[in-house]
């Protein structure tokens, strides 16, 4: 059973009962896991020998030693075992989330952190300004894939670069950070410096996300398998939500009209608007028409095609829309109850958040969920269960009366 993992260990141990065992049901479980040591040094705040387990990531690991110092790299992080060295982007782990830079230690393994390089320097409109060290490709598209980019707020295709040249003399030059890609990508030197100039001392601009139709100036995206933009406008004074859906080129078939919402962060706290585009579109309820502010955000999320069967269901998660399935033909499609389900019991909640009996809901629409709760008590399963453990116990007392030929007392006789 030796480097599989508990549930592979669990098949494995289950196929191989049930071999000699028709019916048998086996299950393992980790009571304690196994603890080695692990060698970290270079720059930590306590590097030495860890006690470790083997549950443990060398991000969390590296924590415990008090964490990278200011000299550290946390980009070039060495990882050596069995004569073999991997480089490790913890940077990568902690702002995009990356589980293969943030490994399990194993035994034997030496962690090692590098001093840091000179960094690259991000200021102004962007998402996390700051110091950072380059990446392997030491590119600007990379770089700010990383750290999330330039604000909505930030004048991108008016960027600068700076660079310190040879003879120690810095160079300024105009960069379009709209055109970076992976064919048009710009490579960084240790020293750089970006700026990028918020929107405000230029143009008032307005941002679109999610189901518009577009244009071919529009950065295209997908969202639930469907087409989508995102995409900046300059804001002209006294633009309202319809003037921006123009601007985006209409509404996608597949948008959620009813859904849709401004992100607004001005001066104020982070709001979040409703809009009802089917309303104001549709029903020409111009009460949905509301201004625009420079910086907003407007986003039309893709219909929901999915009904969701949840609960003590054989096989929980999304199913197909249809409008001819009724809810307890969704119930079939999960794979039917399971053997603890209180399928009288079973609630509807639908999109606008009202919630029916099963029996009583009306007709599905897409974005539902059908929650099939669990029963208190199956009565025959559980009373034979607590019946067993009652003979059990009579069982027990009756050997020990009839070992001390009679019952237990506190004292002698």
């Amino acid at each position: 059973m030796a480097r599989l993992t508990l549930l592979e260990a669990n098949r494995t141990i289950t196929a191989r009962a049930r071999a000699i065992f028709r019916y048998a049901d086996v299950s393992i479980a980790v009571i304690s896991p196994r603890s080695f040591e692990v060698v970290v040094s270079g720059e930590v705040e306590r590097p030495g020998t860890l006690q470790v387990l083997a549950t443990q990531r060398l991000h969390e690991v590296i924590l415990t030693t008090g964490g990278i110092t200011p000299r550290g790299s946390a980009r070039h992080v060495l990882v050596a075992r069995d004569g073999r060295s991997t480089e490790i982007d913890l940077l990568l782990f902690e702002l995009k989330g990356d589980i293969t830079q943030n490994p399990f230690v194993q035994e034997g393994m030496r962690i090692n952190v590098p001093p840091r390089v000179a960094p690259v320097t991000l200021t102004g409109a962007v998402r996390r300004p700051g110091e950072y060290e380059l990446g392997p490709g030491g590119s600007l598209r990379e770089l700010l894939e990383l750290t999330g980019g330039v604000t909505v707020a930030g004048a991108g295709s008016d960027a600068r670069l700076t660079r310190v040249g040879a003879d120690g003399r810095k160079e300024t030059t105009s960069l379009d950070l709209r055109t970076v890609s992976a064919a048009a990508d710009v490579p960084l030197r240790a020293g750089d410096t970006l700026y990028v100039p918020p929107l405000t001392s230029i143009q008032d601009v307005v941002e679109v996300r999610g189901a518009f139709n577009g244009s071919v100036e529009s950065g295209k995206t997908q969202t639930q398998g469907k087409p989508t933009i995102v995409q900046r406008f300059e804001l002209a004074r006294g633009e309202r939500v319809r003037d921006v859906v123009v601007k985006a080129g209409g509404v996608a078939a597949f948008a959620d009209l009813r859904l849709a919402f401004v992100d607004r962060s001005d001066a104020g706290p982070a709001q979040r608007i409703p809009v009802d585009l089917h309303r104001l579109l549709v029903e020409k309820d111009e009460t949905q028409n509301i201004p625009i502010q420079n910086g907003d955000v407007v986003v039309l999320p893709v219909f929901e095609d999915k009904v969701y069967v949840v609960g003590e269901v054989k096989t929980p998660g999304a199913q197909d829309f249809r409008p001819d399935l009724t809810p307890r033909e969704y119930l079939a499609a999960a794979g039917g109850p399971s053997a603890r389900a209180k399928v009288k019991a079973a609630t509807v909640t639908f999109r606008n958040g009202r919630t029916y009996a099963m029996a009583e809901a009306p007709p599905l629409e897409p974005g539902a969920v059908m929650t099939v709760p669990e029963v208190a008590v199956k009565w025959w399963q559980d009373y034979v269960t607590i019946a067993t453990l009652v003979a059990s116990l009579v069982t027990a007392y009756t050997g020990i009366f009839v070992l001390f030929n009679g019952p237990l007392t506190n004292g002698n006789k």
